[in-house]
């Protein structure tokens, strides 16, 4: 079970160009790939009477990877755990993933013990470091252009959201500070539910 918490961030220009940045402010690409999350809830889950938050929440993702750094393709199905303070923000969140072979049957498996898709979202990242931390560019199929930074609770340099986000300001880096915990399904969501 992995305990991180997480910062997402809006950035504030096109996904190439913030890369050229970031590669000018020293920061070292690690990674490349494309996710394919397929997201289901419990079909009984009264989604009109919940925040968008709420429903995501409740949601397990079925998701497919396909890493060019590392040459191969993982699938897996996951369950996010997380803990809010009264504003609404992620306090806390852990994850569990469960390896699989084949997404389309485990979709089939979640619909017969009563689930439904609800979204799916294709997603291009890139993973960059420098000083020891790391953040992914997240750069969603008709969506929004993001970064992705994780608290580390082995490093006490950046084990707390505080340290992580002094670090990103630090950097000076093309980011919209503005809400530190927006998340690319909740986007997605809204749009699907017609909500803003």
């Amino acid at each position: 079970m992995k305990n991180n918490n997480e910062v997402t961030l809006r950035i504030e220009k096109e996904i190439n160009e913030f890369k050229e940045e970031l590669k000018k402010k020293g920061f070292e690409e690690t990674e490349h790939f494309i996710l394919d999350d397929i997201f289901m809830i419990p079909s009984s889950l009264k989604i009109n009477e919940l925040s968008t938050r709420e429903i995501i929440s409740n949601a397990i993702i079925i998701r497919k990877v396909n890493d060019f750094t590392k040459d191969e393709v993982r699938r897996d199905v996951s369950y996010k755990m997380k803990k809010f303070n009264e504003n609404g923000d992620i306090i806390e969140q852990k994850s569990t993933r469960l390896k699989i072979l084949d997404c389309n049957d485990a979709e089939k498996f979640f619909e017969t013990i009563g689930y439904k898709t609800i979204m799916n979202i294709t997603e291009e990242d890139y993973g960059f470091a420098k000083d020891g931390m790391y953040i992914t560019t997240k750069d969603v199929k008709n969506g929004d252009n993001m970064i992705e930074a994780e608290t580390q609770y082995d490093n006490s340099k950046y084990d707390t959201i505080e340290k992580v986000l002094k670090w990103l300001e630090k950097e000076n880096l093309s980011l919209d500070f503005s809400d530190l915990y927006i998340k690319k399904a909740e986007v997605e969501l809204n749009k699907i539910l017609n909500r803003r």
